[in-house]
């Protein structure tokens, strides 16, 4: 199985500077969890890549302000060793200042991008041969939040398709994931699918659970995990639990939020404490209960993906250089570390490849 890590190449902050070479390839073994690198596609600050729905094209983002000119770029996925593992399709201009996440359209023919700096959301046409169209829509978010120094503006940190024609957009700024549809021709906000998260907490990554009746948001100021109940248009609140031990004393810093495929467990991953969560849902009774605490084997993991099956679980911990393996047991949902990899550089991003 292949797996693609995106990272940051050069110097963003003076508590962020980038190592990496590009978008990381490597071979995954679901059998023991053996991670082998493969190749390195040079690329200028890929945080984050998205995959098409069948497997056979790569996009990634360009990490940067918008005085540097970000871009967008689609890759064609190549199998075959004695071919470029990644070859260049086309790219577009991305007029967003440190675009930080993308996802594709339920129908696979739109790509959608967030923000962060710029507090934007672009859409993008994809052809069925992957070439990445100028942008249809630019919508720009307005607000702020309490925290002064964190939410003085807006802050569009994650984007997810969610039905057909729709997604939605979480704002750390204002403490809002704001759900919209669109069509070629327009673009609107849906008021009764938007999501108010408590105030100052600033909402960073989300997921749905495998049935779809459930929306879990994670936020990076309080590092807690809010939960939703869908139910036609609208969106209930059911919790909201910490995710931290009562014992850490440091700075909160929600990073990454994954639900098993299996839609029982839910992971996060918590920087400056350096460590993953894990929490069992009971859909019966829409209940999270805490099931432990489980160091990430490095320091500050700021993405994690579980493999399709369920089996894996591997963490990016951007500032000690390496990805860690962790088996996942199937009963309980606990972690145990299996391989540490040290070849990746400042890894923002674990993306697992699609079997074609």
């Amino acid at each position: 199985m292949r797996l693609y890590i995106g990272c940051y190449t050069e110097k963003l902050t003076e508590e962020l500077v980038g190592k990496g070479q590009g978008i990381y390839i490597l071979d995954f073994d679901p059998v023991d969890g053996a991670i082998n690198y493969v190749d390195c596609v040079k690329a200028n600050n890929p945080g984050y890549l998205a995959m098409s729905n069948d497997g056979r094209f790569l996009f990634a983002l360009e990490e940067k302000p918008i005085e540097k000119s970000p871009g967008i770029h689609a890759f064609r996925v190549n199998k075959s060793n004695n071919s470029q593992h990644l070859e260049p399709v086309n790219e577009q201009e991305l007029p967003g200042s440190f675009a930080c996440h993308l996802t594709l359209s339920k129908s696979g023919d739109h790509l959608i991008v967030g923000a962060y700096m710029s507090g934007n959301i672009l859409v993008y046409p994809v052809t069925s041969e992957g070439r990445i169209k100028p942008y249809i829509h630019n919508v720009v978010h307005k607000g702020s939040g309490p925290n002064k120094i964190r939410q003085e503006a807006p802050h569009v940190h994650f984007v997810s398709a969610h039905d057909a024609g729709k997604f939605y957009a979480v704002d750390l700024g204002t403490d809002m994931v704001k759900s919209y549809r669109f069509t070629h021709d327009w673009i609107r906000e849906q008021p009764d699918e938007c999501i108010q998260i408590n105030s100052g907490s600033g909402p960073r990554h989300m997921v749905t659970s495998p049935s779809g009746n459930y929306v879990f948001v994670f936020s990076e100021l309080d590092a807690k995990i809010h939960s939703f109940r869908k139910g036609g248009q609208k969106i209930g609140p059911l919790e909201s639990i910490l995710t931290l031990p009562p014992d850490f004393e440091g700075v909160p810093s929600g990073a990454a939020i994954r639900m098993h495929p299996g839609g029982r467990f839910i992971y996060v991953s918590n920087r400056g404490y350096d460590g993953i969560t894990i929490f069992r849902f009971d859909e019966d009774h829409e209940k999270m209960s805490l099931i432990g605490f489980v160091p990430s084997g490095g320091k500050t993991p700021r993405d994690m993906n579980i493999d399709p099956d369920g089996n894996w679980l591997i963490c990016a911990n951007q500032d000690s250089d390496n990805l860690v393996v962790f088996s996942i047991d199937q009963k309980s949902g606990n972690l145990s570390q299996a391989n540490v990899n040290n070849e990746v550089k400042t890894p923002s991003c674990v993306l697992f490849g699609k079997e074609r």
